[in-house]
């Protein structure tokens, strides 16, 4: 289960020292609670002195906070990181006869600007906020590089919080080793969702180019769910004599950024080129009478000595495709064919 940490959530109407740059829009979520459970609530309430209303009173709020992770995930999907105005209301409801209790949480979803958190420091002083950042910045890269950095909750929280990017390659080998860990994946997305996106590309592509003998899908599964997308340097990877890299550059080619600029029309362009020439047709076209319907039918054959129908996308006798790669999810023809309906949109939009 994702957690959203990357999604702040306030009572106030306004944000002191941080810049709104969206108002996206009002959302609310409502959870519905059913007779048993609001049964036990009110008695509990009228044993006040028993003991029994500090457990209804946990139960409650621990509905409340479902309700605010509901809201925060109806913020992540409109691409908001803030929720400002945050009201909770609690109502007794009746339907066919049968009580029930409706937590209603509300806000305004918002996209405010990031903020890069920099220790404030010179030559002759240091104030006590920023000391104890760069203490735990330290502390944790000490465990980082003796392989001993406990990632629990807390940990997580505070590396996400204090935008600890020097983690990054560090975090990124522990997906690789752990791929299959849900929580991990969800709290390494927030760690790149809470840094600034440059600085969260940069060291995705960094990472994939210094470490091409891993299997590196997991850290191309989370540049694809952030869009952190960089042409130019997905280039080193597809000019990489390393097949591994190429292959992961191939698949990030099919991907599209966050945000796209004049210049990566060039990029583009030596992006289609490149696969041109990283992964040519390594199998024969023609012609062969079908014993069948005894008429010509279009066939390939492959590097195997197979022939394959023309509808067959991979090869039946070695499971290699047309560009002799085995077992691959890469479909180099549909990546192609969108990197040039990109190209057009955006050679019509910057004429």
């Amino acid at each position: 289960m994702e957690h959203f940490k990357h999604i702040k959530v306030t009572t106030t109407s306004s944000l002191q020292n941080v810049e709104i740059e969206e108002y996206i829009e009002p959302i609310s979520v409502s959870i519905v609670i059913g007779m048993n459970f609001f049964k036990d609530f009110l008695s509990g309430f009228r044993d006040i002195f028993g003991g029994k209303s500090n457990t209804y009173t946990k139960s409650l709020e621990k509905i409340n906070q479902q309700a605010i992770y509901e809201l925060k995930k109806r913020a992540h999907y409109l691409k908001a990181n803030y929720v400002i105005g945050l009201t909770i209301e609690n109502d007794e409801i009746a339907a066919q006869g049968k009580s029930m209790l409706m937590v209603t949480a509300m806000g305004t979803a918002v996209r405010v600007a990031r903020q890069n958190k920099e220790v404030i420091n010179n030559s002759t002083s240091i104030d006590l906020e920023a000391f104890e950042q760069l203490e735990l910045k330290t502390n944790f890269l000490k465990k980082a590089e003796n392989d001993n950095l406990n990632l629990s909750e807390n940990n997580w929280n505070l590396i996400i919080e204090n935008q600890i990017s020097e983690l990054s390659s560090f975090l990124l080998n522990k997906l690789t080793e752990n791929p299959n860990s849900t929580d991990f994946k969800d709290n390494l997305k927030a760690f790149f969702e809470n840094i600034d996106r440059e600085l969260a590309t940069t060291e995705i592509f960094t990472f994939l180019e210094n470490n091409g003998e891993k299997d590196l899908k997991p850290v191309f599964n989370i540049a694809k769910e952030l869009n952190l997308v960089d042409f130019d340097k997905n280039l080193l990877l597809l000019s990489s004599d390393n097949q591994n890299l190429n292959n992961i550059g191939a698949l990030i080619s099919g991907v599209h950024k966050k945000t796209y600029f004049k210049s990566d029309i060039k990029a583009i362009k030596e992006t289609i080129d490149k696969l041109e020439s990283k992964f040519p047709i390594k199998v024969e076209f023609y012609q062969t009478l079908d014993n069948l319907t005894r008429k010509d039918i279009e066939v390939w054959k492959c590097e195997c000595g197979k022939e394959n129908s023309l509808e067959r996308e991979i090869c039946r006798g070695c499971n290699k495709d047309i560009h002799g790669l085995k077992n691959s999810n890469i479909n180099l023809k549909e990546i192609k064919e969108n990197l040039k309906h990109r190209l057009e949109i955006l050679e019509k939009n910057f004429a």
